[in-house]
């Protein structure tokens, strides 16, 4: 019963992204209401159940993966109260924040009621909710219509989309499968029905397809391929060695952006940036390369459209937004909040999770990493819930049943010794 109110809830959280409802003037997606009741059912299968071991290891990884949303709100708020900013921007900017959290919390709800294999339901839930999709299309448009849109789709690698192709454009759900394919390639000799996922997975992911998603997820894969081939150690060290190299990347992207670089692309070199010269162009007089800047607060670019620099007095969801996540985060939270943020992001959780997980789990995540560093410079997807969502649920899902027993043993053998009752040195080691 469990796992069929479950799919329910969380197909019809991914297939209702798209429906608004208002708070203080605020627009939030009705699948907010769905991603709630997930947790609420996690929430009562705890008092029925109280898997201990699994409760108290999903704390410690939810904790962790919250870093990179706490940081910008942590920000915000000291910007939010230096400025003084009004009512309506620091509920816009707390909106944009708690859909972030409430991932996260979604991702660690799914893994407490079914363990390892929550990641099976969460996927199947969002292919159930793309087929949804498609067939809604198809009765609108028909299947011949589909079928011929979508060979435009391919074969013009999405330079031709038709309307109902535009349909299925649901972004967030097709970076969404960039991870669980991640997962699928990179343990494909462990997963039983591996050939069945990896087809219909695929097939959703070029359905609703994105250029940039394509050599995202082969730079991943690569960059994790190559990692597990060396030892533990040598894996974990040229991986964070990797994460200075990326941090510092960005940041000096960042800096080029501010001095003329995509208008030297497009006049020196005759490159079409997609417009984006002009965007970055209306976003320089927000914003300096300075240890001084403080930052504009989360959700302020709802405040702007980008296209035009047309500043509007309340946020609006539909303005132009800025295609650069890194510059939008540096833009938000200012200098000192986006070095910090970039540590969270990327050293601090990628140190975690491979002495929390090994190498296995720590050249995933690795590849997750570099799948989403690609689409944040060039996209706007760090706020996207179901990408979010897919991210913290793939790595935290890895050898989580053997992690929850050992956290369970590691935790009673501590309290054993408080209480001066006896207890096995040997489940002690094996906790550890």
């Amino acid at each position: 019963m469990v796992s069929i109110i479950y799919l329910v809830l969380a197909t019809a959280m991914f297939y209702l992204q798209d429906t608004y409802f208002l708070v203080g003037g605020v627009e939030f997606s009705l699948k907010n209401p769905c991603a709630i009741a997930i947790v609420f059912l996690a929430l009562i299968n705890f008092t029925a159940t109280v898997r201990l071991g699994r409760f108290l290891l999903l704390v410690r990884h939810t904790a962790v993966q919250m870093l990179p949303c706490v940081v910008p709100f942590l920000f915000s708020s000291i910007i939010w109260v230096v400025s003084r900013a009004d009512g309506i921007a620091i509920i816009n900017g707390i909106g944009m924040i708690a859909p972030q959290i409430l991932s996260i919390i979604v991702a660690a709800a799914t893994l407490y009621l079914f363990g390892e294999k929550g990641i099976w339901y969460c996927l199947g839930a969002m292919c159930a909710a793309n087929l949804l999709g498609i067939l809604v299309v198809i009765q609108y448009g028909g299947f011949n219509a589909f079928l011929e849109e979508l060979y435009t789709l391919l074969i013009t690698f999405s330079g031709e989309t038709g309307p109902l192709m535009l349909q299925l454009e649901v972004h967030d759900l097709t970076f969404a499968f960039g991870p669980f394919l991640l997962y699928l390639l990179l343990n494909r000799k462990n997963i039983s029905g591996f050939s069945l996922w990896l087809a219909v997975v695929s097939a959703f992911f070029l359905v609703g397809l994105k250029r940039i998603a394509i050599p995202a997820l082969l730079l991943g894969f690569l960059a994790s391929s190559l990692l597990k081939r060396l030892s533990e150690k040598a894996a974990r060290q040229t991986a964070l060695c990797a994460a200075v190299g990326m941090i510092v990347v960005s940041f000096l992207y960042i800096a080029g952006i501010r001095y003329g670089l995509f208008p030297y692309l497009e006049e020196r070199l005759q490159i079409n940036t997609m417009g984006r010269a002009d965007m970055f162009t209306n976003l320089e007089p927000y914003y300096d390369i300075s240890f001084t800047y403080l930052g504009r607060g989360t959700g302020f670019e709802r405040f702007v459209d980008w296209a035009s620099g047309v500043v509007y007095e309340t946020p609006r969801r539909n303005a132009m937004q800025i295609h650069n996540d890194f510059l939008r985060m540096y833009l938000n939270i200012g200098f000192i909040g986006y070095w910090v943020w970039l540590g969270c992001w990327l050293f601090i959780r990628l140190r975690y999770w491979f002495r929390q997980g090994g190498k296995e789990t720590g050249c995933l995540f690795f590849g997750i990493c570099i799948y989403c560093f690609v689409l944040y410079a060039t996209d706007n997807t760090i706020y996207y819930p179901y990408t979010m969502i897919a991210c913290s649920l793939v790595p935290m899902s890895c050898q989580l049943n053997r992690l929850a027993d050992c956290t369970l043993e590691k935790y009673c053998a501590r309290w054993g010794k408080k209480d001066n009752r006896p207890f096995s040195e040997n489940g002690l080691e094996s906790g550890r």
